[in-house]
């Protein structure tokens, strides 16, 4: 089988791990993080906190700096191959434009919902001062829209609720079931997991895959 050309998914993943590569010297991958990671903090309050660390990125540019941001070369490279297998096909039904307006909406609904999850819990958890790192959140919305565009079976309605709204809200409660477990059982293994994030892309790719297909095809 012939995989699909993505010249904007090849684009990404050269960048991310060229970036990676570079923050491999500890001292710049801790003043990235600093300087361009999402931290939920910044966005409530603004940057006082953070008054001493010399160059920042603007804070509502954090969400889209931060996809660029990894926390290790394994999870750049599970990021990677994960954006290489699926990205490419939603790329060549959305084309180039649309896939990148996917990549980056699923971005900032990620990290919305990181930022919402992490006031709630405010000030019984320290999460507003954690740094969210990862293209993750955006990959979610690419498997988000990828789960849609290739169904796996035909969709069916759950009762009186039908199918084309069935399917959506299957695979959201599936995904957000997934992730929570992964979210127990990730600090066992020193693993720090976005989940929200995960799952605030994921759901922005399920609502963004009918405009964006209808925007591609308006013409056909």
């Amino acid at each position: 089988m012939q995989f699909p050309r993505g010249p904007v998914t090849n684009a990404l993943v050269v960048i991310n791990l060229v970036i990676a590569a570079i923050l491999l010297v500890p001292s710049w991958w801790q003043y990235a993080v600093i300087s361009g990671g999402l931290f939920p903090i910044r966005l409530s309050s603004g940057s006082a906190a953070f008054s001493d660390v010399g160059f920042l990125v603007p804070a509502f540019l954090t969400p889209l700096s931060a996809a660029f941001l990894h926390g290790g070369v394994a999870h750049v490279v599970m990021n990677m191959l994960m954006l290489l297998l699926i990205g490419k096909m939603v790329e060549r039904v959305l084309g180039g434009g649309l896939y990148l307006a996917l990549y980056i909406g699923s971005a900032y609904v990620a990290a919305a919902m990181e930022w919402l999850a992490s006031f709630m819990a405010w000030p019984m958890s320290l999460d507003m001062m954690a740094p969210a790192i990862g293209a993750s959140g955006a990959i979610s919305g690419i498997i988000g829209t990828f789960v849609l565009l290739f169904p796996n079976k035909k969709p069916k309605a759950w009762g009186p609720i039908p199918a084309e709204y069935a399917r959506p809200l299957h695979l959201t409660i599936a995904w957000a079931g997934l992730n929570l477990a992964l979210g127990f059982v990730g600090p066992s293994l020193g693993i720090a997991i976005a989940i929200w994030s995960h799952i605030g892309g994921f759901i922005a790719g399920l609502l963004l895959a009918r405009p964006l297909l209808l925007w591609r095809y308006r013409h056909a």
